[in-house]
């Protein structure tokens, strides 16, 4: 089977999926859930994903690959990361609003506090470096010292990032109160 049919057949699936699991959802409250979770772990997994090729290509110094998972990450971060880190956010709004949990709980502002700084530092800076990492790869090639400073201290804020996303995450699933 072609790859086109595959990826098709699979898009098929998960629609006819989707629909019929949240048509029989009891409410609007679990719709939104449904989807906020989904937006969640494509993002943090994608942001664990990068972050752990990143540590296991830095540590070979193969700058190469290096440069390629750069590029990849700016792609799939402007199409794919972005939107849905923005989903997430409204989906949870939804979420507060609907499930009546009001918005002076720690775990609601730990979480909108913890979005805001994610949200700065990867459409703020992540974004921007990726494509100057490219831009210094091409002129300086992949190997140059220059590549590997700032691959070095991209992939340290990714470290904090991903961490920052974990607590998040942990923070909305134990909802704890101080």
């Amino acid at each position: 089977m072609p790859m086109r049919m595959r990826l098709i057949l699979a898009a098929f699936l998960l629609i006819a999926g989707m629909i019929v699991f949240l048509w029989f959802a009891p409410g609007s409250y679990q719709i939104y859930l449904a989807l906020h979770v989904i937006a969640i772990v494509i993002w943090v997994g994608g942001d664990v994903t990068l972050t752990t090729l990143g540590i296991v290509f830095e540590r070979r110094a193969d700058g190469e690959t290096l440069a390629a998972l750069g590029k990849m990450g700016a792609w799939i971060g402007t199409r794919v990361y972005t939107p849905v880190l923005f989903a997430a956010f409204g989906l949870g709004v939804a979420l507060v609003e609907k499930g009546n949990w009001g918005w002076s709980t720690f775990w609601i502002d730990f979480a909108i506090a913890g979005w805001a700084v994610a949200a700065a530092v990867g459409v703020g800076f992540v974004g921007p470096e990726l494509g100057r990492i490219d831009r210094a790869a091409a002129t300086h090639g992949p190997d140059s010292p220059e590549v590997f400073r700032r691959v070095k201290r991209l992939f340290t804020i990714f470290r904090f990032d991903t961490a920052l996303l974990i607590l998040i995450v942990l923070d909305m699933t134990a909802k704890p109160t101080f």
